[in-house]
């Protein structure tokens, strides 16, 4: 799998991230440190723990990383649990971020999993 491939599985931006950070070879080191990064899974073990604040910081943490490496489909998960659990914004019901957290948790295991495959093609 080569890391356009894999860009391509994410529903990320392969020209954008290269461009970003100027060498495949950075994009590809910092791809590969992702499954480490823990925003996500702060985010959802936060919002099941009933504290809104913890996760909404770490769902705009989640936010950042995945914006900056350009992972679209997962930065766009990320920014709806962010925002419906902004302090001033209008409050959505239970099971509606509820949802918002499932599918933020789908799309990282998803993410993290492509990202296993690709390490595994190197």
């Amino acid at each position: 799998m080569t890391l356009r491939e894999l860009y391509d599985a994410l529903g990320g931006s392969y020209d954008d991230a290269v461009g970003r950070l100027r060498s495949e070879r950075l994009v590809s080191r910092m791809v590969k440190k992702f499954p480490n990064d823990t925003s996500c899974e702060r985010a959802i073990s936060a919002w099941e723990a009933g504290d809104t604040h913890a996760a909404f910081e770490a769902a705009h943490e989640a936010k950042g990383v995945c914006s900056n490496l350009y992972l679209i489909r997962l930065q766009e998960r990320a920014s709806a649990v962010c925002e419906a659990l902004r302090p001033e914004s209008e409050s959505l019901g239970q099971a509606e971020v509820d949802g918002l957290v499932e599918l933020l948790r789908e799309e990282h295991a998803a993410t993290v999993s492509e990202i296993a495959r690709y390490v595994a093609s190197l």
